[in-house]
């Protein structure tokens, strides 16, 4: 799973990722974002769905590339913790 920790959310509830990094993400089974100490996960067939915008941008190095703007849901619970049953 691709870990990517954003700094800043657009608008406060948009998480802004580059298309080329949701491709990597498919291909390593998910992506997982950080914020704040919170975590949200998105699952290869929820990453198919995402749409970029239509504004194409120039890279500064090399290359160009589009955003796409995922709505910003963090997980209740820590996927790292264990659950106790009783």
């Amino acid at each position: 799973m691709k870990t990517k920790t954003v700094k800043k959310l657009w608008q406060g509830r948009y998480v802004s990722v580059r298309d080329y990094e949701i491709k990597s993400a498919l291909k390593q089974g998910g992506l997982r974002l950080t914020h704040n100490n919170q975590i949200m996960e998105l699952k290869p067939d929820e990453l198919k769905h995402l749409k970029p915008n239509s504004q194409v941008l120039q890279s500064q190095f090399k290359g160009s590339y589009q955003l796409i703007d995922i709505t910003w849901k963090p997980l209740t619970e820590d996927p790292n913790q264990g659950k106790l049953y009783e």
